[in-house]
């Protein structure tokens, strides 16, 4: 049985075609015996012709059955119904569609998504018996889906045309406004379907009629869509009543009328019990939503006033006329500059949906992000006659619409809109798949898990603090210990005893100090212990981490962390009801969509008593070993080019992927598709080089430096553990801040002539990444950084110099700046073996140092590779004890403000958190997700920004800064 009580056809049984299309094909012709349907039908190998449903028609001798038959045709990879547009139909409510074969495709049976979302499967036919949209796909013999699906809309005509009924107990006889357009839609509606079955004339008008009606049915298919609950024929009345004008008010009038068709539904539906988290809610709003939502307004008793309080007012009445005066003085001023604006400002979103607008100077104004079950609709300013959408996808398809677009391909899509022959600018907007969208959400959690503690140290937290330090040092450390051979041989040795240690330091400075690093620190290293696969860590170690675990989440925001459950929970359930579509079912074997199917339904379950499962974590998190075992990574992604044939498929998500050496020291395209793909699927952030066991710098030094530059130039980060490990990174959210297209002054510095000279140079073929960025960068320059400005440059004019002055160089001392980055950073990631690699990388300009000198002490550095206009800061450090001057804030605004100058566009500081030591980024740069991040990238990588050694400024100034 199926989901929806169905039965589910036997895909295993020779006969099952035949045998299920007769039963299928005999509920269209009952007058036909199953036997001869069967027996017609392996005559020709059971493929349904049109010449065969001609004779099931005339063997049942019933004119009133071929009537009530709507014939679709298979035709190559498109599947349409007779007299309709490909993809698309209307049939009649309680109609049968009988799908018959055209050509050489053989189909193994036909899916069928209902309105109710309940799946099923059938040969040659269905019965349309609920209104609403049906999706059809065919599977061919090799179980293969087409990818050109049919969506067939089955309308209602007594729902379409339902009189209006008026309230009887109404005392007001007279119709509100609201109810006589409703009437009037209804009557368009109706006079439409009647026109639309007389006979058009063939002069010039009725020929242009048709013209604008073709327009008028193309916005109807693609409007359909972005108001599901409206009829067909309806939307396109209300096209047709506006002459196949697209404005922004056709678009309000259709949302206007789903809108009540929907509090009309919300008022037949019976009332659900709150659960106890809707009513957790409810109590921090004060219980405002059901204020908003209620219809009836609760006239209140004027209470009597008495003879004192009549003269009291008399003596305030004067002052309120000169209060009510100075208002409308100013209501007066500001409709003034209400009517001094030449046109609306263009709409992001019209009721929740998204808009992309087109405004002033055919400029597209919207969203950056949309999900991929989203329909964008595109709405010009003005109303507009003619109008044409195309849109390229990251796989170069080409789809044409007139006022919408959506898309299931991850990715950037860039949209080319056309208005009246004038052609808009290009428009990039970033579709999420659910599967992105849910290992995003993952990250978030996780995050907001290990840092959502506030600081409030108690003694109960203490406690399990200490029960946790005596359950490692008794314990784990034996443990490991005696387990030391077996790490060692699959290569984890080292690196277990580091984070032994690290465990050890984060324990002692979170007992010493009650420090909320320290305390993040020791929950991520606990994690990543336990992560190491297959190992039988001892119990009481267990114990301990489970009783800490509580305590700290305790003790910490639990809003945050339950928040962040909330979109995993919602994100899991689009990926999971993804999967269902695509996949017909979840299959017994598909372990990886039944685990997740079962953390849907128990976190559903959880999140409704308002609990949080802390074991769950463990659990959604998976572990770097299963990755042998296929549970976890691999995959092709939603992007084109999934399969042999390119057709757009669900994915896995992907932690801890290796990347191949080879392909690493190689670069070059098969790098490129790594990074399309993890930009899609990764959890976590890291991968590995080579295998599980990892990559070691520091023995093959110019092929480290190929690898280094190779991995940047693809838009990863890096880190090294301390055993020399490189780790390429790829942040969910990443730090960068946008520069300004050039800020020179002549004041700035002594090489800012040759740095504009350099960056106006562009390479021959980089296309668009050569020119500047859009106007997105002037949203980024946020507050926090306009503050943060002012602040150093109070401390630039007053704070006194008694060593001397400060100033900035380029590439002047390395050694002594590695040695103040290990001295500052005890816990740095960068070992000696990456050192030796950076030395010669430094030698050979493929490295580039910042540095910020009070008189001859370096007390600030940021160490970073120049890729094309982009310049990552792979670690940056300053010295404490000059913090008067605000070294590190001081160093970012004039190292920026001289990057500007030299024309680079993107100053990267690689991946951030929720940790108090990744707090700085929030205030000196933006936070992008990682596909937003990579399509700016992409854009400015191949450009060319250069920089010269020495002193670059020998007295910084306010002039100096960023923001001044």
């Amino acid at each position: 049985k199926g989901t929806n009580g169905s039965r589910i056809l036997n895909m295993s049984a020779a006969g099952s075609r035949t045998e299920d299309g007769a039963a299928e094909l005999s509920k269209v012709f009952p007058l036909v015996e199953v036997e001869v349907i069967e027996g017609l039908l392996e005559s020709v190998e059971g493929i349904l012709s049109e010449e065969l449903l001609g004779e099931f028609a005339e063997l049942s001798g019933d004119d009133s059955v071929q009537a009530n038959v709507k014939v679709a045709c298979i035709d190559g990879r498109t599947l349409s119904i007779k007299n309709c547009k490909p993809g698309f139909g209307s049939v009649p409510l309680g109609s049968f569609v009988v799908f018959t074969c055209k050509g050489d495709t053989e189909t193994r049976c036909m899916a069928l998504t209902r309105p109710d979302s309940t799946q099923q499967f059938f040969h040659y036919a269905f019965k349309a018996d609920a209104p609403g949209r049906y999706l059809v796909q065919g599977i061919l013999a090799d179980g293969k889906r087409l990818t050109n699906g049919l969506s067939v809309s089955v309308e209602d005509p007594n729902a379409l045309l339902k009189p209006i009924q008026l309230d009887p107990d109404a005392k007001s006889t007279t119709i509100e406004k609201e109810t006589n357009e409703a009437a009037v839609r209804m009557l368009l509606a109706a006079a439409t379907l009647a026109s639309s079955q007389q006979p058009r004339s063939t002069n010039g008008v009725g020929s242009h009629a048709d013209s604008k009606k073709s327009q008028a049915e193309r916005m109807a298919d693609e409007l359909d869509s972005v108001f599901p609950l409206l009829e067909t024929k309806f939307i396109s009345a209300v096209i047709e009543s506006e002459e196949a004008v697209l404005s922004r008010a056709l678009f309000e009038r259709l949302h206007d009328q789903e809108e009540k068709l929907k509090q009309e539904q919300l008022q037949q539906q019976p009332k659900r019990p709150q659960s106890a988290w809707f009513k957790q809610e409810e109590q921090k709003t004060g219980g405002s939503a059901k204020a908003e939502t209620s219809s009836t307004v609760q006239v209140q008793p004027q209470p009597q006033t008495t003879a004192k309080e009549v003269a009291g007012n008399d003596d305030k009445s004067n002052e309120d006329d000169k209060v009510e005066s100075s208002k409308k003085k100013k209501a007066k001023k500001k409709k003034k500059k209400k009517k001094q604006q030449p046109s609306p400002a263009p709409a992001v979103s019209i009721g929740g949906r998204p808009v992309l607008t087109i405004g002033k100077n055919m400029k597209l104004e919207g969203p950056n992000t949309i999900t991929s079950e989203t329909v964008l609709s595109i709405l010009p300013l003005r109303p507009v006659k003619n109008m044409s959408v195309e849109a390229v996808s990251p796989s170069g398809r080409v789809r044409e619409s007139v006022c919408t677009f959506s898309s299931g391909e991850f990715g950037t899509h860039v949209i080319r809109v056309t208005c009246d022959s004038k052609k808009a600018d290009d428009y990039r907007i970033i579709v999420l798949t659910p599967v992105y969208r849910y290992a995003a959400s993952l990250d978030r959690l996780y995050d907001q898990l290990f840092w959502s503690w506030e600081g409030n140290w108690h003694a109960e937290l203490e406690s399990t603090t200490v029960t946790l330090v005596l359950a490692v040092e008794d314990n784990l450390k034996k443990f490991i210990e005696g387990m030391e051979s077996m790490l060692k041989a699959f290569g984890q040795g080292t690196d277990t005893a580091q984070l032994l240690t690290t465990l050890q330091e984060n324990m002692g400075n979170a007992l010493q100090d009650h420090d909320e690093t320290a305390l993040g620190r020791l929950h991520q290293a606990i994690y990543q212990f336990l992560e190491v696969g297959m190992m039988p860590w001892p119990a009481s170690f267990k114990d301990a981490v489970a009783n800490f675990e509580q305590v700290k989440f305790k003790y910490s925001n639990q809003d945050k962390v339950k928040d962040a459950l909330v979109l995993v929970h919602s994100a899991l359930r689009a990926h999971v009801a993804q999967a269902k579509v695509e996949r017909k079912a979840l299959a017994p074997n598909d372990a990886y969509m039944q685990r997740l199917d079962k953390f849907e339904q128990r976190m559903g379950a959880m999140l409704a008593k308002g609990q949080v499962d802390l074991s769950l974590m463990w659990e959604l998190r998976p572990k770097p070993f299963e990755r042998m075992f296929s549970m976890f990574g691999g995959g092709s992604g939603s992007q084109a080019g999934g399969d042999a044939k390119g057709a757009l498929k669900t994915t896995k998500i992907s932690y801890l992927p290796s990347l191949e050496l080879e392909e690493v020291a190689a670069g070059g395209q098969a790098l490129e598709h790594k990074v399309s793909l993890y930009n899609e699927t990764l959890l976590g952030d890291a991968l590995m080089v080579g295998s599980l066991l990892g990559y070691e710098v520091g023995f093959d030094i110019e092929r480290d430096r190929k690898m280094i530059q190779n991995l940047l130039m693809a838009g990863f980060g890096y880190l090294t553990s301390k055993g020399g490990k490189i780790i390429p990174t790829l942040n969910s959210v990443r730090a960068v801040l946008p520069l300004p297209e050039r800020i020179s002054s002549s004041s700035s510095s002594s090489t800012a002539t040759e740095a504009k000279d350099s960056g106006q140079k562009r390479k021959k073929g980089s296309g668009a990444a050569a020119g500047p960025l859009d106007a997105w960068k002037c949203k980024y320059v946020h507050r926090k950084l306009k503050k943060r400005a002012k602040d150093v440059a109070r401390v630039v004019r007053n704070q006194p110099r008694h060593k001397g002055k400060l100033s900035v160089r380029l590439n002047t001392d390395f050694k002594q700046t590695m040695s103040l980055l290990k001295s500052h950073h005890k816990d740095s990631w960068v070992g000696e073996k990456l050192q030796r690699v950076w030395e010669i990388m430094w030698e050979q300009k493929e490295m580039v140092v910042f540095e910020l000198w009070y008189g001859e002490e370096m007390i600030a550095a940021d160490i970073a590779h120049c890729v094309g206009r982009s310049f990552y800061v792979a670690t940056r450090f300053f010295a404490k004890e000059h913090r008067k001057f605000q070294p590190g804030f001081l160093l970012a605004l004039v190292e920026t403000k001289v990057l500007a100058d030299a024309g680079f566009a993107l100053w990267d500081l690689g991946g951030t958190d929720s940790s108090p030591m990744m707090s700085y980024k929030e205030v000196v740069a933006h936070e992008m997700s990682r596909p937003e991040f990579l399509e700016h990238f992409r854009r400015v990588r191949l450009g060319e920004a250069k920089l010269k050694s020495g002193t670059l400024i020998e007295d910084v100034t306010v002039d100096h800064l960023l923001l001044t």
